[in-house]
Order: structure tokens, then sequence, then C-alpha cells
């Protein structure tokens, strides 16, 4: 059983999700608020409650209440919202795929050799991390969540924080194949064997087929992470000009920079 290449590949595959090299520069912008963006509304919130609405690009709600607008501050409104709408569901995106993809060939390795009871136990790692994920991003089809966040985080976030929790998930993981391995050892050798065979040559098609795609999101977030900076200092000055039409939106600054 070819098991040091399998945990070889295993290991791999890990450190394919988001490459070190993948670094992003530093940037000062941060979001302040966690931003829910859907096709006919945005919403600043913060502790799970919405502070401040725009509705169509058009309308501004502050704690629920509807502002009434001139057409200057309509127009930048309606600059600001899709400002936000142009990036900030493409950094999720980005987020999102790299996820779904690195966490789809991860199962996918592990559950050839997984029995029922251990797939199910993988599986549960899995959701649990998943989870920690979803509070940072969400996606579900036109609608877009980023908590609230510095730029220059993200990348720490990828390359450390969630190479170190994709490591232990990896790692628990491959305590459970072993374990069922090792069960099906003692039940029939001969078909443990031909089983090696058949995930080994699956593992290495799995590993072929995912790599280039693996490496290229995990680079697309750090290749655009300059434009992603200049873009958001540039919608950090309309927001300003905002706010001075608007003082109320003072208390609700979205994008700021770091001290």
């Amino acid at each position: 059983m070819p098991i040091k290449s399998i945990l070889i590949t295993l290991i791999t595959l890990c450190s394919l999700v988001f490459p070190s090299q993948a670094t992003a520069e530093e940037c000062p912008i941060r979001l302040k608020f966690g931003l829910l963006i859907s096709p006919d509304h945005i919403r600043i919130m913060e502790m799970g409650r919405t502070q401040m609405q725009i509705n169509n690009d058009s309308e501004l709600f502050i704690r629920g209440e509807l502002i009434t607008l001139t057409d200057q501050e309509r127009y930048l409104l309606r600059e600001f919202s899709l400002g936000l709408r142009k990036e900030l569901p493409e950094i999720v995106t980005i987020a999102m795929d790299s996820l779904d993809i690195g966490f789809d060939a991860l199962n996918k390795v592990i559950k050839d050799f997984a029995g029922t009871d251990a797939a199910q136990e993988i599986e549960d790692h899995f959701l649990e991390l998943r989870y920690g994920l979803l509070k940072r991003f969400a996606r579900s089809g036109d609608n877009f969540y980023i908590a609230p966040q510095g730029l220059n985080e993200l990348d720490d976030f990828f390359t450390d924080k969630l190479s170190e929790q994709i490591s232990r998930v990896v790692t628990d993981s491959m305590r459970v194949m072993l374990g069922a391995m090792g069960e099906a050892y003692r039940q029939s050798e001969g078909s443990v064997e031909g089983q090696g065979y058949d995930v080994d040559e699956s593992v290495e098609k799995l590993s072929s087929s995912v790599e280039r795609t693996l490496a290229y999101n995990a680079n697309r977030l750090a290749g655009k992470a300059a434009a992603f900076c200049e873009r958001f200092e540039t919608l950090d000055k309309t927001e300003a000009r905002l706010q001075n039409q608007i003082p109320q939106l003072r208390k609700y600054d979205i994008l700021s920079r770091n001290n």
C-alpha cells in the first residue's frame, strides 16, 4: 500500500490551496463594518445588525430611517454604492472559489480511503472549518458578504491562518483514514492492495488536474492586490465627499485607513 506517496500528495494539495508566494502588498484601507451586497441593496452591518442600507444604489436608510437626498448627494451615493458592488463581490468570489477547489480536492482524496463512518467524521471536520471561514466571507447566488477586516489582512489570513487550519484538518483526517485502512487490512489484505492501486492512480490524476487551478486561484487575489487597494483608496475619497454632504454618515465610516 503506497501510504507514503498518498500522504505526500495530501500535504502537497494542502500547500497548493494558498501558496506562500502569493503575498499581497501592504494596503492601508480596511473595512470597519460587515457588508452584505445583494442585487437590490447593500447592508452595512455591525454585530449582526443593519446600521445603514442603500437600496437600488439611490436610497439611503440610516437605522431604518429614509434620508432625504439632494441630486448631488444621490449622485455621490450611487458612485459609492456602485464602487462597493464592483470591488467586494470580486474579492469574495476569489476567496470562495479557492476555498471550494481546495476543499473539494482534499475531500476527494481522503474519501477514496475512508469507509462510510470515517468519511462522515472527515466531512464533519471540513464543515467545522468552513463554518469558521464563512464568518469572514460568504457567497450565495448573487449575495456576497465580507466581514470587517483590513485588506492587508487577507494575505496573512490565506497564507498563514488558513494554511494552519487546513493542515490541522488534514492531519486529523489522515488519522481517520489510516484507522480505516488498518481495519481494511485486518479484514482482507488482498482487497486493500487492490484498493491501494486504484486510489494511488486517482490521487495522481486529481493532483495533476487541480494543481494549476489551485495555484491560479490562490494568486488571483495577490495579483490584484495593488489594483484593489488603489480603487479602494479612490472609493474612500468618494465616501469622504459623501460624509461631507451627509454628516450622519460620519458615524458609519465604512472604509478607513489603518492608524
